[in-house]
C-alpha cells in the first residue's frame, strides 16, 4: 500500500497528499466524510479540497442535494509534475534576465571586496579547499609555524595541502616563524616550495595569510579559530609587495 508521505515527493502538502490518498481508495464521498477519514478537520478539508481540484487532482458532482468529490485519475500526478516543471523554466529565464542587473547591484566584478569568513578548524579546511581549486599558479605564505601544526599535524596539513597542491602544480613561497628554528629546506624543488626562515622574536606572526591570484586568505589558528577570504585585486596585488620585500630582506 501506498503511503501519503511519497505523494508529498510530488509537491503535495502533507495534508493535501492523505485527502487525496484518502479519495483515490474510497471513491466519491462528501467533503465531510473525506475530512473525517482523512483525519483532517473539516474547515481545512474544504481549502484543501479546493486546492486539489485547481491542481486537477480533484473534481466534484452533484447528487441530489450532496456534494461529492472524487479523485482523478494517478495519470493527473503526471501533469501536476510537467506544470510544475513548466514553472521552474519559466522562473529560471526570469532568473537568467535578473542576473546581470543584481550583479550590478551587489558589485560582484570586483568594484568592492568580497568577503567569505570561515569557523572551526573545518573552515580552515574549507579555505584550504577553495585555495587549490582556484587557479593560482603561486600561493604567497606566511606561516606562524608552530600555531599551524598544533592544529594541523604536520602530516595531516601535509595530506590537506601540500601534497594536493604539489599534484596540481602549484608553486609556493613561504615566509616562515618557529621556535624550533628552520623547519623547511630553502629550496625543496620535489614540493616546489621555497621557504625563508625568519626570528619570531622580530616578526611574531599572529595569524597565517596566503596570497594567491585576486585573494588573500587570513587564519587564525588560536581561540577563535576562523578564516577569512579576501577577494580583492588591489589587496592581494599590496599584499604580494609586502611579501617580495621582505622575502627581499631576508633571501
Amino acid at each position: 500500500m501506498i503511503n501519503y508521505q511519497e505523494l508529498k515527493k510530488l509537491g503535495l502538502s502533507d495534508k493535501e497528499a492523505k485527502l487525496y490518498l484518502t479519495s483515490l481508495q474510497r471513491g466519491p464521498e462528501t467533503a465531510p466524510t473525506l475530512a473525517k477519514l482523512s483525519d483532517i478537520v473539516r474547515p481545512t478539508a474544504y481549502v484543501i479540497i479546493d486546492s486539489l481540484v485547481k491542481k486537477g487532482l480533484m473534481s466534484s458532482t452533484i447528487k441530489g442535494k450532496k456534494t461529492l468529490y472524487t479523485a482523478e485519475s494517478p495519470e493527473h500526478l503526471l501533469s501536476l509534475i510537467r506544470l510544475q516543471k513548466k514553472e521552474i523554466e519559466e522562473k529560471e529565464r526570469e532568473i537568467f534576465k535578473l542576473i546581470p542587473q543584481l550583479e550590478l547591484i551587489a558589485n560582484i566584478k570586483g568594484e568592492k571586496p568580497k568577503v567569505r569568513v570561515f569557523e572551526g578548524k573545518e573552515g580552515l579546511q574549507a579555505v584550504i579547499e577553495s585555495i587549490l581549486k582556484s587557479k593560482a599558479k603561486m600561493i604567497y605564505s606566511f606561516i606562524p609555524a608552530d600555531q599551524l601544526f598544533q592544529l594541523f599535524p604536520f602530516e595531516e596539513h601535509k595530506e590537506l595541502m601540500a601534497s594536493p597542491r604539489v599534484q596540481k602544480k602549484i608553486r609556493a613561497k613561504i615566509i616562515y616563524t618557529s621556535k624550533k628554528g628552520e623547519i623547511y629546506k630553502r629550496k625543496d624543488l620535489a614540493n616546489l616550495r621555497e621557504a625563508i626562515f625568519i626570528s619570531e622574536k622580530n616578526f611574531p606572526f599572529k595569524a597565517g595569510i596566503d596570497i594567491y591570484d585576486n585573494n588573500v586568505a587570513f587564519y587564525s589558528y588560536k581561540g577563535a579559530i576562523m578564516g577569512v577570504i579576501i577577494e580583492n585585486e588591489d589587496m592581494a596585488e599590496t599584499m604580494k609587495t609586502v611579501f617580495n620585500m621582505l622575502w627581499q630582506k631576508y633571501d
